[in-house]
């Protein structure tokens, strides 16, 4: 469902910089052209013509619909290609314009590609779509200016061209071949093409063209150090373009550094009035999936890469300097895909967009640029379809409004019935205590991703698990008495890392001997701050005073579960977490004899988890009084080598009420 139209009037500022400029934008971006067959739009029109003809122009209205005013002089647009049969590129431009020597976006036969541009618009609100290789093309707006509160160009002015070919629209900067690696070229913006002097920032569409290696642009003001960033992001033999809103130096010149060979393809599309709008010397990183201390706050990073069908609720506001009023964000967004997918940004408090903003295939690095307002509390929602390690940089922010302090979280947050989990259950210190122990940490992060592939027909999105027993009952009584061992940090981290790095979840499982639940699970609190780490309790394995575990069959009651659950609830709400794991392992019914007093606290996804090896008949049986209804969550344990007759994954997918956890021993 889309969300309601909402227009927000905003000053794009970046930091440091008076406002300046107001924009327009909705409360989610609207999609207004699909030409798939099966394409559709928020209002029906421009939908499902199929793909677009190599060397056409696709005519599409933008002012006047979904909720675009009349009055609309540029538009900022998300455009994608998808089943392009041929190599081509797309070029926009007002269709009351002649078409520019000039491409928004380069795609290649096969490859799903998108950028953000803003266009101007024609006298009548229609923009003309040049596609020069047959392809679907996919359209969605966010934002727009009004008359005289950004200067776009009639249509874009090419003004660097690095190939031997090339021809800009003045004769300057053009020619030289691919750049060389580790090279930085000064473009002169201010005062060429339409841009006049003194102007100050600018937007641009920047393509890397035939690159010789893998490599990076990075664009900034060149009176300013190189900023550890960048805005195009490029494998050999690619084509690729991103816009960007590029501050410019004194003299009204931008710098473009290239880290791998690489032609330079530069557009200006127009400029911002006044001089009053600077871009940030160096991008603020607000996100990096894929190492800790990677941010500019130290918030949100290292987490480990972004699960298929994820959605990550991303505090912006607040953050690296951006004021109280900051009602929208410009963000460059990347994506290391681990699998192809598409990413899709929107304010916490909306609903998920049908639309995208990046799309990526396994093995690749791509950026685009975003403009994304803030939602509740100054939040974005992130989604992911397809394992992807993620970078968001802050480029600059609108003013307005403030956003509202409270409202609902993104959607998406609940792990169930988001996903599916399965996992494996043991530790590294061997098989006796499970399959998980009977590889490496890498290698059973390969063997989740197999045992996963065998779930994913079953209706919904699948996240693999390593269930690791962090506190583990003895059969000595130890130092203290409690018949019970802890595995250090450090093979807990070896585990973390491992999860991280794969889009894993890690359980961490307590059988506390003696000892009780909530101090064992205190224990682990570091870990229990991340966001993908969740508790599992083992009443089988704690025991009181005069037995030993092994021996006889341990419980916990229901006043001992609730002070765990309410300890892990505080965790997730004090740190901003997502809806955390908390699983409780029964295979009798004395094990909780209070089960029925168990609290469900929001914050945790409360998973009656069934144990037990046996038959078929013999499960089932256990199943019957284990099963537990809405708003709990149910588990199934099967054991590759006790059980008789093995449950496929068709008969767990088949029990009543649905099996949300899955894990293997």
């Amino acid at each position: 469902m889309l969300a309601a139209i909402s227009l927000v009037t905003a000053t794009l500022t970046v930091a440091g910089a008076p406002p300046a400029v107001a924009l327009s934008s909705l409360a989610a971006p609207k999609r207004i052209a699909d030409t798939r067959p099966t394409g559709q739009t928020a209002d029906g029109f421009l939908a499902g013509q199929g793909p677009l003809a190599a060397d056409s122009v696709f005519h599409i209205a933008v002012r006047g619909r979904v909720g675009v005013t009349n009055t609309a002089v540029a538009v900022v647009l998300n455009v994608t290609v998808d089943g392009a049969t041929t190599d081509g590129f797309v070029t926009l431009y007002p269709c009351d314009a002649p078409r520019p020597v000039a491409s928004n976006l380069n795609f290649v036969a096969g490859r799903t590609a998108a950028v953000l541009a803003i266009t101007k618009t024609a006298a009548d609100g229609v923009v003309c779509a040049y596609t020069s290789g047959t392809t679907n093309l996919i359209v969605d707006v966010s934002s727009w200016f009004e008359p005289g509160e950004f200067q776009p160009l009639d249509a874009p002015q090419r003004i660097a061209d690095s190939r031997d070919t090339g021809a800009t629209v003045d004769d300057r900067v053009v020619g030289g071949g691919p750049r060389p690696r580790n090279s930085t070229q000064r473009v002169k913006v201010a005062g060429r093409a339409g841009v006049p002097t003194g102007v100050r920032t600018a937007m641009l569409s920047v393509t890397a063209e035939g690159a010789k290696q893998p490599g990076f642009l990075t664009v900034y003001p060149c009176d300013q150090p190189t900023p550890v960033a960048s805005n195009v992001n490029y494998a050999e033999g690619d084509t690729v373009a991103n816009a960007v809103v590029s501050r410019l130096d004194g003299g009204g010149d931008t710098c473009v550094f290239n880290s791998g060979s690489t032609s330079t393809i530069i557009d200006v599309v127009g400029w911002f009035p006044d001089g009053n709008i600077t871009s940030l010397p160096t991008p603020a990183r607000i996100l990096d999936t894929r190492s800790v201390n990677s941010t500019a706050d130290g918030l949100f990073a290292g987490k480990g890469r972004r699960p298929d069908q994820g959605t990550l609720q991303l505090k912006v506001g607040d953050r690296v300097g951006l004021p109280s009023d900051a009602t929208a964000v410009l963000l460059n967004i990347t994506a290391l895909g681990a699998e192809p997918g598409f990413i899709t940004l929107h304010p916490r408090g909306t609903d998920r967009p049908v639309a995208s903003n990046l799309n990526y295939r396994a093995g690749q690095t791509v950026a685009n640029a975003a403009i994304s307002r803030l939602g509740v509390s100054g939040d974005v929602c992130l989604f992911t379809e397809g394992n992807a390690n993620v970078i968001v940089d802050v480029v600059g922010y609108l003013t307005g409004p403030p956003p509202p302090a409270t409202g609902p979280d993104c959607p998406g947050q609940s792990l169930f019935p988001t996903f599916t989990m399965i996992g494996l259950y043991g530790n590294g210190s061997g098989p006796a205590l499970g399959v998980l122990g009977e590889q490496t940490p890498e290698e059973s992060a390969t063997r989740v991703a197999n045992l996963a592939s065998t779930w994913k027909s079953f209706g919904r999105p699948v996240l693999g698990t390593f269930e690791f027993i962090a506190t583990t009952a003895q059969a000595a009584p130890g130092g203290d008495g409690l018949y019970r061992a802890r595995a250090t940090d450090a093979d807990i981290q070896r585990y973390l890392d491992v999860a991280r790095a794969n889009g894993l979840y890690l359980v961490l499982d307590i059988q506390p001997g003696r000892s009780d639940f909530l101090t064992e699970t205190k224990v682990y609190e570091k870990f229990l701050k991340e966001p993908n780490v969740g508790i599992a309790l083992d009443p089988e394995w704690h025991v009181g005073p005069g037995s030993l575990p092994g021996v006889s069959i341990g419980s916990v009651t229901a006043a001992e579960v609730n002070e765990v659950s309410n300890y892990l609830a505080k965790i997730v709400t004090d740190n901003h977490l997502p809806q955390k794991l908390f699983v409780l392992h029964q295979f009798q019914r004395r094990m909780i004899p209070d089960r029925e007093l168990v609290v469900n606290r929001a914050g945790l996804a409360t998973t009656f988890h069934m144990d037990g090896f046996g038959s078929q008949s013999e499960k089932l049986a256990t199943w019957g009084f284990t099963q537990a209804n809405t708003p709990f969550h149910n588990g199934f344990k099967l054991f590759l080598r006790q059980d008789t007759n093995l449950f496929t994954p068709a008969q767990v997918s088949a029990l009543s009420p649905r099996v949300d956890l899955v894990t293997y021993q």
